[in-house]
């Protein structure tokens, strides 16, 4: 007995083709879409086919799980709206041949499709995401002049700290400049304080020319008179109209290593995402057992009363917690009393710094656990989404019985905003920590699972779901049984 019948190989052959179609397209959206966000990047930074080339393979190949549910929806539901209004799909329910077993074919395809898309986020994205992160930061270095910010200072020139006040952009040109010259010393220290000016890399991309307008030039110097004479002139200041510096910098791409990547969740695979989960739940125990037993026990262990006769009763009492502070600040001098206030007050001090750096760093391992727990979770729900918008497509594609790129279209691209959206939030308010993360990053797939078997169902009984009349006379049904 054949598994594929001609039926079975003439609705998948429907499918595959439109599929392999709508596929390219959703890519081609999805490239544009995140060239859009990374052009400031490209842009004027002469970057060759071969680098550009390699940028938009890595691009792609990340965003291939993303572009196969949506190329699933909107194929599915062209595929099954044109067998509808062609009346094929009626002939096939009018032979005894029900929904469920129609879909067979192309389910088991979908299927495949999801196994696919499961493996390239598995393997093939995190190897690209890493190259492709290491691609765009040694792009973003490779022309310095235009990543300085406005009204922060930029240090990514060795020995300049840059700040700019103002840019203009499509001039090139930069406003009220101040530049910190570090030198190998303090003496060789210079200011610079410039109305204008312009930043830009040489021919051989080996300097970067810094030509400054009106401007001047603080310089610390030692006097160079007799031997006897140390008179010191805190600084020299020069004034100029125009100034052109040569800066010494390598503009040319060197690419980094993509291995610095690494830590990043989007590039692990599901083993590497489970044992740095393992390793952050056990850093940041390891963290707060640490704090625990510094703040719990730490005043007592350090707690000591030099010179004192009864020390080691105070010590002793310590170490039963019975140590009374106020009748022991009674028994102290006067210089003793300013002694241990000020050793107090540093060592408050000192404790406030290492509790904010502690909070800091707890606050980064919680948003990087996180992180990795929402990746690990992904890998399964946009694979899933898959399945779940081939229900839906042939659904509303037997229901609806449209096809072409009218109305499927539409609806497709206003199914897949809602799930995006859906999608996107869950994931941002369990990376956040508002939500439970198990519940943010598969909030869509709970949304979309009831919806998908409700258009089955629907679908299946031949019901009218987006008939106007049949709701019409549903209304008027209601009403008349409140007597309105």
């Amino acid at each position: 007995m054949r598994i594929f019948k001609r039926i079975d190989k003439f609705i998948l052959k429907q499918f595959c083709l439109l599929f392999a179609g709508t596929f390219f397209i959703c890519l081609f959206i999805f490239i544009m879409q995140f060239l859009w966000k990374w052009v400031d990047e490209l842009i004027g930074k002469g970057l060759s086919l071969d680098v550009l080339g390699r940028f938009f393979f890595y691009a792609s190949m990340t965003l291939v799980p993303m572009s196969l549910p949506l190329a699933v929806l909107l194929a599915s539901l062209i595929t099954f709206g044109n067998l509808g209004e062609r009346l094929e799909l009626l002939a096939m329910k009018a032979a005894g041949i029900p929904l469920v077993r129609i879909l067979r074919p192309v389910l088991l395809f979908v299927v495949c499709v999801t196994a696919g898309s499961f493996y390239f986020q598995n393997v093939i994205a995190p190897q690209s995401s890493k190259q492709l992160y290491a691609l765009i930061y040694s792009i973003r270095q490779k022309s310095p002049e235009l990543e300085i910010p406005e009204g922060v200072f930029y240090n990514e020139i060795p020995g300049y700290n840059l700040f700019v006040e103002r840019k203009d952009v499509d001039r090139g040109m930069l406003y009220g400049i101040m530049i910190y010259n570090q030198g190998s010393n303090f003496d060789d220290t210079q200011v610079v304080l410039a109305d204008s000016g312009r930043l830009q890399s040489t021919a051989d991309q080996k300097y970067l020319q810094l030509t400054l307008y009106d401007g001047q030039r603080f310089r610390n110097m030692q006097n160079t008179g007799s031997a006897m004479d140390h008179t010191t002139v805190p600084y020299m200041r020069e004034t100029f109209k125009s100034e052109v510096d040569l800066i010494p910098f390598d503009v040319s791409l060197n690419e980094m290593d993509a291995n610095l990547f690494n830590s990043n969740a989007q590039a692990k695979d599901l083993k590497q995402l489970t044992l740095g989960i393992d390793s952050l739940i056990h850093l940041l125990d390891s963290t707060g057992r640490s704090q625990y037993v510094q703040y719990s026990y730490g005043f007592l262990a350090q707690t000591r009363l030099d010179g004192r006769k009864d020390s080691a009763a105070i010590v002793d009492g310590a170490r039963r917690d019975t140590l009374i502070l106020d009748s022991v600040y009674a028994h102290l001098t006067p210089n003793q009393e300013s002694r241990v206030a000020r050793t107090a007050l540093d060592r408050v001090a000192s404790g406030v710094s290492q509790t904010d750096m502690m909070l800091d760093m707890s606050a980064f391992n919680n948003r990087s656990l996180r992180l990795h727990y929402v990746e690990r979770h992904k890998k399964f729900t946009l694979s899933l989404a898959c399945i779940l918008f081939f229900f839906i497509g042939a659904s509303l594609g037997a229901i609806i019985r449209k096809g072409g790129l009218g109305v499927p279209v539409v609806i497709s691209v206003i199914i897949f905003i809602i799930y995006y959206i859906i999608n996107i939030s869950g994931e941002n308010l369990a990376k956040n920590g508002i939500w439970v993360i198990a519940f943010g990053a598969w909030l869509s797939t709970m949304v979309l699972t009831p919806i998908a078997i409700w258009l089955t169902w629907k679908s299946n009984q031949d019901s009218a779901v987006f008939n106007i009349e049949a709701y019409q006379k549903l209304f008027k049904r209601i009403l008349n049984k409140l007597n309105l």
